[in-house]
């Protein structure tokens, strides 16, 4: 049986995710023409057509969407055997990609390489700073090894480890932080006086379970597409927010006019760490998050 080229595979990957010949080209280093003639020669090897072309168009088959997902899968066990080989066998030896979500990566990440660097020096860290979304995704195509998460989230067939709890905080103007500690009663605050990030931020989903919000008329119509605006937001609005405990010891809000408090009960989202189930680094894995558990802890 005459198999097919891994590049030429490569290349029939980047043209499902860019949709676009020239695009495709581009992003795997080769020209058209020569990307055009290796998913032509794939087809002539497969016996099969893998996309329908007209002058101005194409479209993936049946076929073709098929053998997008297994070439997928044999490219990421390929990467992942010439790792294991580079490593001489030792999972805790090369460099490991690590996919993380901005509500965690600037308060984690650098205290993360430096542990990492104490325990682990023959490991080197590659960080990847994306959204929930985004990052399953490229664990699924392996452009990353592992990601760090907040859950729950759909894991499908990925191994999931949890590995600590971050809780929240409340944040706001102080005269609004008293009148709802004692009671912790949202119709104590004004309407529109809740600010959040943004939806693609799975921490909004986790801060209004977590925090027992149901009355969304609290919830101002404006969101905020990173922390640090959320403060900048709340401070200027003298209203009422959500910050995790990890950002709040890195110092977020201290120097904004407003009040921090713990909520009085168990309010938190977990942490935890998702890596595929046929990856050879389970063992890297295990020790990068003890490393993380150690430091939620902290």
């Amino acid at each position: 049986m005459n198999l097919p080229n891994l590049r030429h595979l490569q290349y029939l990957v980047a043209l499902h995710k860019y949709q676009h010949f020239n695009k495709a080209a581009q992003a795997s280093f080769v020209s058209q023409s020569t990307l055009s003639s290796a998913i032509v020669k794939l087809e002539e090897q497969m016996g099969c057509q893998l996309i329908e072309r007209d002058h101005k168009s194409f479209i993936f088959t049946p076929q073709g969407e098929r053998v997008v997902e297994m070439a997928r899968q044999l490219i990421v066990n390929a990467t992942e055997m010439m790792d294991f080989a580079e490593q001489q066998g030792d999972p805790c030896k090369g460099s490991i990609r690590i996919g993380c979500i901005p509500t965690i990566a600037p308060y984690l990440l650098t205290d993360l390489v430096f542990e990492s660097q104490q325990k682990l020096p023959d490991l080197s860290l590659y960080l990847d700073e994306d959204t929930t979304e985004n990052l399953l995704l490229k664990l699924a195509n392996g452009d990353i090894d592992t990601a760090i998460l907040a859950l729950p989230v759909e894991t499908g067939s990925f191994q999931t480890k949890v590995l600590g709890k971050d809780h929240f905080y409340m944040a706001g103007d102080k005269h609004l932080i008293e009148r709802f500690k004692p009671s912790q009663d949202y119709e104590q605050l004004p309407e529109g006086s809740v600010f959040l990030l943004s939806d693609e931020h799975c921490m909004t989903e986790h801060a209004l379970s977590a925090c027992n919000v149901e009355d969304k008329t609290r919830i101002h119509p404006f969101s905020a597409a990173s922390i640090s605006t959320l403060v900048q937001m709340t401070a200027f609005h003298h209203g009422f927010t959500f910050l995790p405990e990890m950002a709040v010891k890195k110092g977020v809000g201290q120097l904004a006019d407003i009040a921090i408090e713990p909520f009085k009960g168990d309010r938190y989202r977990e942490i935890g760490m998702l890596w595929r189930s046929t990856s050879l680094r389970r063992q890297a894995f295990s020790q990068i998050g003890e490393i993380v558990s150690n430091l939620l802890e902290k």
